[in-house]
């Protein structure tokens, strides 16, 4: 089953390690990779030139407040318990939090 896992902080109340956390996220890639469970990961550039659409409104607003969602990873694990763990060691939840969240899948 495959799950995202989407990680995000709140800037006001906490900062990304820097360069530390980017090693960690590094290996952690690898591992996920090494054990045969990614599927897809990326983060996003900063919430501030992110722009939000919405049919109430004529036009996109652009930025966002409050908690920034900084990425997602996508893994295909046999289960909610191990794609649990792999959340668990996302850098972003010592200082934030990760949802996961099982994909709906349509086959054509």
């Amino acid at each position: 089953m495959k799950y995202a896992l989407i990680y995000q902080y709140d800037p006001a109340q906490a900062t990304p390690g820097g360069m530390a956390e980017i090693e960690e996220w590094m290996a952690l890639d690898q591992e996920v990779k090494d054990a045969g469970a990614h599927v897809y990961s990326a983060g996003f550039h900063s919430a501030a030139d992110a722009h939000t659409v919405t049919t109430a409104s004529p036009a996109p607003v652009k930025g966002t407040e409050g908690v920034t969602i900084a990425g997602l990873m996508v893994v295909e694990v046999p289960d909610l318990e191990t794609a649990l763990t792999w959340a668990r060691k996302i850098p972003t939840a010592r200082y934030g939090s990760v949802q996961v969240r099982a994909l709906v899948e349509f086959e054509a």
